[in-house]
């Protein structure tokens, strides 16, 4: 096993008898190797970095050693994927995820941890230097990041999108990656996520080194308290945001989606219906390459966020601690029940009312603007409506 839970979990998890090994931390792939050799050759398992172990003699821990400084250390190969499409003739066990000849997008990751303190992360600063012992985020330098693109471009005509916000890595990493973009060239749509408002320039920098691009962007909530308890006092402002989404809109973007989430600290459900107003002005900008989604934070708050650790502190009560405890919960007949959490604003039943009346509410919207066909709205509308009678 391995990932942010099971090595949040890691002692827990470990004494499940399906379970042999958990790896931990967020850069692993060396330690795979390691830890396939050994097994191979009957060799110990002491040496493997970041192993969580057990043999008839116990549990056993080994150091978390292998934290390296750069993303650079291991490469995507896409072309490895082919290799095995023709030496095993099987297209379909090869594919990332169900349905992706239909929406064949690929993924470059540009950082692991992250600069930011949002309260419901388990990724975030604070969590990371005591999962991942990171004080810092990592990042892929540009060279690398740029030729990770390409060689999915060689693949795929499909989007590529960047995970994680280039400008974390500060403005002169930024700009070597979309002058690397601008020289390779790609046909490729080029996704962009961003954190919070970038700079006037950056954007203008994008278009004028990316020819077919697009921006995801979660501000959470319309509502500024909100988004302040969420980030940590956001450091944007909501006409901030405004203008760089007027920007993006001047410029070549393809496609501008914006997306909000239920179940934030100081969130109520007035301010989840006030959220889906406020999609509606921002539809009413009156250009259809702009979206909006909204949709509930689960099934559970990430274990080793701030909200997770300090729940009282930031107006949560959890119903789920350890591992086993989750795993009762995601056994439980409905989603209400499956959350791990509900706040002092919402509880879980509110929770899911305002999921429900959010999503109608949104579906009606896109119909009315124009960013879904009636035909897929009605689709939506009967999917909201089953949910509802089957919860009933």
């Amino acid at each position: 096993m391995g990932g942010l839970s099971s090595t949040y979990f890691h002692r827990e998890l470990i004494t499940y008898p399906q379970v042999d090994f958990v790896l931990r931390g967020d850069s692993t792939e060396p330690p795979l190797h390691q830890l396939l050799v050994a097994l191979r050759d009957g060799a110990s398992l002491d040496g493997i970095p970041n192993l969580t172990w057990k043999d008839p003699g116990g549990i056993h821990v080994n150091p978390h050693s292998y934290v390296p400084t750069t993303l650079d250390y291991v490469d995507i190969r896409p072309d490895l994927m082919i290799e095995m499409m023709a030496r095993y003739r099987d297209l379909e066990s090869t594919l990332p995820f169900n349905g992706w000849w239909r929406n064949p997008i690929a993924a470059v990751f540009t950082v692991k941890g992250c600069a930011y303190e949002c309260v419901t992360c388990g990724s975030s600063r604070t969590t990371c230097t005591h999962l991942t012992q990171r004080q810092r985020p990592v990042f892929r330098s540009p060279e690398s990041l740029v030729a990770n693109v390409e060689a999915f471009a060689r693949l795929t005509r499909g989007p590529i999108a960047l995970i994680g916000d280039l400008r974390q890595a500060g403005a002169d990493h930024a700009s070597e990656v979309l002058e690397r973009l601008r020289v390779a060239d790609l046909q490729n749509e080029i996704i962009f996520e961003l954190f919070g408002v970038p700079p006037s320039g950056f954007l203008q920098e994008v278009d004028r080194c990316v020819p077919h691009w697009s921006i995801e962007f979660s501000p959470e909530s319309h509502d500024q308290a909100v988004r302040d308890a969420q980030e940590g006092e956001a450091d944007y402002t909501t006409a901030e945001m405004e203008e760089m989404l007027r920007e993006a809109l001047r410029l070549r973007c393809e496609r501008l989606d914006v997306f909000f989430m239920i179940g934030l600290p100081a969130q109520t459900v007035e301010s989840v219906r006030g959220t889906v107003d406020y999609c509606e002005r921002l539809f009413q900008l009156g250009d259809s390459r702009l979206s909006c989604f909204i949709s509930p934070m689960g099934p559970f708050i990430d274990p080793g966020s701030r909200g997770f650790e300090e729940p009282e502190r930031f107006g949560y009560r959890l119903f789920a601690r350890t591992l086993e405890e989750h795993r009762q919960l995601l056994v439980q007949p409905t989603w209400e029940h499956i959350l791990n959490y509900e706040t002092k604003w919402m509880t879980r039943r509110e929770l899911v009312d305002a999921t429900y009346d959010a999503a109608e509410r949104l579906n009606e919207l896109k119909i009315r603007y124009g960013r879904i066909s009636p035909r897929r709205g009605r689709q939506v509308a009967a999917r909201i409506a089953a949910a509802r009678a089957l919860r009933a």
